[in-house]
């Protein structure tokens, strides 16, 4: 279950709902790396949310505020899928990981 919040959800539930913008990613363009990426959920102040995806030795991080969280995990376990508000984001980050996972496939 993870960490329950004062926003009533757990650090679980928003790895799941960022894990679910990153399956709608994948059924749209792919995924450019050979696995999943890790999802793992820090809780740096009251309001945030740090999320970072790790591949291999690659990460990528950005910052959810608690009501994107909220919002996120609503939709996910509503089944509505993945939260517009946070999906640029979480793809953005599943990019980036992409990109220096071929860098260093490539060995660049």
């Amino acid at each position: 279950m993870g960490t329950l919040y004062a926003i009533g959800v757990s650090s679980g539930d928003i790895g799941a709902a960022i894990a679910e913008a990153i399956i709608h990613d994948v059924r749209v363009n792919g995924l450019g790396i050979q696995g999943f990426p890790q999802v793992v959920v820090a809780h740096p102040d009251r309001d945030t949310f740090a999320i970072t995806l790790k591949f291999d030795t690659h990460t990528s991080a950005f910052t959810i505020s608690a009501a994107e969280a909220g919002r996120a995990v609503k939709a996910m376990k509503g089944g509505k899928g993945h939260d517009d508000g946070i999906f640029r984001r979480v793809q953005g980050a599943a990019v980036e990981i992409e990109a220096a996972h071929m860098r260093g496939v490539q060995g660049g």
